[in-house]
């Protein structure tokens, strides 16, 4: 695209509201010409900003509004390609206003969501899969979410999916010169080294396909779910987790009525805490029935149930529903661990009143934790287990802390992970149609059907990084964006 054919356009990068400062954007053609008109360098040199060189800052005053710095970053080194010129200017609503109101009268338009990234990649600054990272970086609230999306600004993903389209083309490449030939001349060999080479193909993408698993709870968040019947020590679960008294505490039954939410970062990984109100029994109490249903819905979205047990257990027709819920949960394929609560009141309580026996009788093969609030080092046990499922999808309480996976991966190797849903599905779409490329293959079919579906298959990844891909896609991932990126 000409950059002649495109408007220029301006926001502010800076989220509304009084600040010390905010930074204002113009990008586009016009950019410099606008400065020119607007911008009052101090001193004697009065470079107009048109003739500033890339990547210069020069104090001075903004259509006599306020006093300003004025950053110059010229096409193509800058964020978009095109000249860029950035003010930083005092944060205050009216100056805010005032200096974006001079710079649409001057000739700009105010930018759209996610303007200034989509220039970047119709300019070929970005491909689709990085320009997607700028708005994880910007919302990471954990320093693992911030690592991997900046992995992927930095084109690890893009990477990773276009050695598996350099290796599909070579195939393609191979299958149409085989097309070439009379059919008395194909050989053995040749279908072999395909089958070989699109059966390693398909294997690194299920490897890039299953990463999604962890990928997907690091970018959005780990949902832990703290379930259970009333009393039970639910809620003194969430504030030992989240280090402050979140939510109240009460030896009597029902005291939490509603789901009590906390973020929490866990060795750099985000946690969204919930805590619920207790369940297992019926209640005619309104508002404690409200508080039992969004219980409910709570564990439907959960990606992990902490379901509290504590002694002394509750009468049997309590614990039987009760039984009936984890099953459910257990049925659905939901990761849930048994948290045997107020462990130091267990060594006094007789058998049939011990929670431990009860759910090595009742649940054999599901995770259990010990937990006491009054023994630190149960704590630390419980940060463990979930700190784990969050890197390998494993409970595995009472095991030693394993080697954290590497965050910090060298540019060419190959340990990204899928973050969005986007992706795994493209990824899953094209191991398809490669498999099926490999069976006709086997099936001694011929190599037009083979070829048909790899590139079926490279159209799929291809929409990964943008190379192939409609404009539709397009508005739509750029309209997720704030305005000002």
């Amino acid at each position: 695209m000409n950059l002649s054919d495109i408007d220029t356009i301006a926001a502010f990068s800076t989220p509304p509201g009084e600040s010390g400062l905010a930074v204002f954007r113009i990008s586009g053609p016009k950019s410099g010409t606008i400065c020119d008109q607007l911008f009052r360098p101090h001193g004697a040199a009065r470079l107009r900003p048109s003739l500033m060189e890339g990547y210069t800052m020069a104090p001075g005053i903004w259509a006599g509004i306020d006093e300003v710095v004025l950053a110059c970053f010229k096409a193509p080194l800058s964020y978009t390609g095109e000249d860029v010129y950035e003010v930083s200017c005092h944060g205050g609503q009216a100056v805010r206003q005032a200096i974006l109101d001079s710079a649409i009268a001057a000739g700009a338009r105010p930018a759209g969501p996610g303007e200034f990234s989509r220039r970047a990649f119709i300019n070929g600054k970005m491909d689709l899969s990085s320009a997607e990272a700028v708005m994880d970086l910007i919302s990471a609230q954990a320093e693992r979410q911030a690592e991997v999306a900046f992995r992927q600004l930095r084109g690890g993903i893009s990477r990773t999916v276009r050695r598996r389209v350099d290796q599909l083309y070579g195939v393609l490449a191979y299958l149409e010169t085989l097309l070439d030939w009379d059919e008395e001349e194909e050989r053995s060999q040749d279908r072999a080294a395909l089958i070989l080479e699109i059966d390693e193909a398909v294997a690194e993408l299920h490897h890039l396909s299953d990463t999604f698993v962890s990928g997907r709870v690091i970018r959005e968040g780990l949902a832990v779910v703290i379930a259970g019947s009333p009393n039970v020590g639910k809620s003194s679960l969430l504030n030992a987790l989240s280090g402050r008294d979140r939510a109240i505490v009460s030896p009597i039954p029902g005291t939490t009525r509603d789901t009590v939410e906390v973020d929490l970062t866990l060795d750099g990984y985000l946690v969204h805490l919930t805590d619920t109100a207790g369940l297992a029994h019926e209640s005619r109490d309104p508002i404690e029935r409200e508080g039992i249903a969004r219980a409910e819905n709570a564990l439907q979205e959960a990606d992990l149930v902490l379901w509290v047990l504590s002694p002394p257990l509750p009468e049997a027709a309590v614990l039987s529903a009760e039984a009936a819920r984890i099953d459910r949960l257990l049925e659905r394929g939901r990761p849930l661990l048994l948290i045997l609560g107020k462990d130091d009141l267990r060594p006094a309580l007789p058998q049939e009143k011990d929670p431990a026996v009860y759910a090595a009788g009742r649940f054999p093969g599901t995770p259990v934790l010990a937990w006491s609030e009054m023994q630190e080092e149960d704590l630390a046990k419980l940060r463990h287990v979930l700190t784990t499922f969050i890197e390998e999808g494993q409970l595995e309480p009472g095991q030693k802390p394993k080697t954290k996976p590497d965050s910090h991966v060298g540019e060419g190797e190959s340990h990204e992970i899928l973050t969005h849903a986007r992706h795994k599905g493209a990824i899953d779409r094209a191991i398809n149609l490669v498999e099926k490329a490999g069976e006709d293959l086997k099936r001694g079919l011929s190599f037009d059907l083979s070829a048909i579906s790899l590139k079926e298959a490279l159209t799929e990844l291809s929409a990964i990084t943008g190379d192939d891909v409609s404009e539709t896609l397009i508005e739509e991932i750029f309209g997720r964006f704030c305005i000002g990126k």
